[in-house]
């Protein structure tokens, strides 16, 4: 499953089983929990933020069980570093030490990307996936996209000008993680993981914008948000053990 059985015991089992938990968790919440019309959705914090925790375990799982003695230790340590990254910015936008902090939060996110741009690097350099053609394809496409979110979503808005230009620059810099990640997967079609997982962060962050900035409420808009982020963190992590597979 996503290149886990690859991994040497009990690594294996361990990776597939925090994965599994982390899904449970998901399905858990959504299922149990009640619907606020402040958070829109019934996904509570308490539960969310669990997963981003598991999905850390995960990426080490990778790193421990499969890449730690191969040429891709450095992007697979690099993958847990993001997704840990991707843990500070879940605890500061979620207000866990007082109110959401939005720009502490797309700074840890930033950080967090930067991570993963330098592991896709990696799998770059190492499986020779150095066509220039379709990276380029790949990110031009996707900053068209991210402009024109960060377009329609900050057109008229009275947010203060430094949290609309910084939500340029992080627009920016996941759109060109997400491309890359496009870009390996036209060269090395068992990456689509990858390329999804960067397809679905770049939603997720997009809906987060225009609540942030357009002030967008749909009913469990909230969910789909939390919904797509995790599901873009665990196909991005997983993405370094099918890259292991392709060595």
């Amino acid at each position: 499953m996503l290149g886990l059985d690859r991994l040497t015991a009990p690594w294996g089992t361990i990776a597939l089983l925090l994965l599994l938990a982390a899904a449970a968790l998901l399905v858990y919440a959504l299922a149990r929990g009640r619907y606020d019309s402040d958070r829109l959705g019934r996904m509570a914090k308490r539960h969310e933020l669990p997963q981003t925790v598991l999905l850390i375990g995960l990426a080490a799982a990778i790193w421990l069980g499969g890449a730690r003695d191969t040429a891709l230790s450095t992007a697979a340590a690099l993958v847990t570093l993001g997704v840990a990254l991707g843990f500070v910015g879940d605890v500061f936008m979620a207000g866990v030490f007082g109110e959401p902090d939005v720009i502490r939060g797309m700074l840890a996110f930033g950080l967090g990307h930067i991570a993963y741009l330098l592991a896709l690097r990696e799998y770059a350099t190492i499986l020779g996936l150095t066509n220039a053609a379709p990276l380029l394809v790949g990110v031009v496409l996707l900053w068209v996209v991210g402009l024109l979110l960060w377009w329609g979503a900050t057109r008229g808005s009275s947010a203060p000008r430094i949290m609309v230009a910084l939500s340029l620059v992080y627009g920016l810099l996941l759109a060109t993680m997400a491309g890359v990640a496009v870009g390996l997967a036209l060269q090395a079609l068992p990456l689509w993981s990858l390329a999804i997982g960067g397809l679905l962060f770049v939603l997720s962050d997009g809906l987060i914008a225009m609540r942030l900035f357009a002030g967008l409420r749909r009913a469990y808009l909230g969910d789909v948000i939390w919904g797509t982020y995790i599901v873009a963190q665990a196909l991005i992590v997983t993405g370094a053990a099918v890259a292991l597979t392709l060595l």
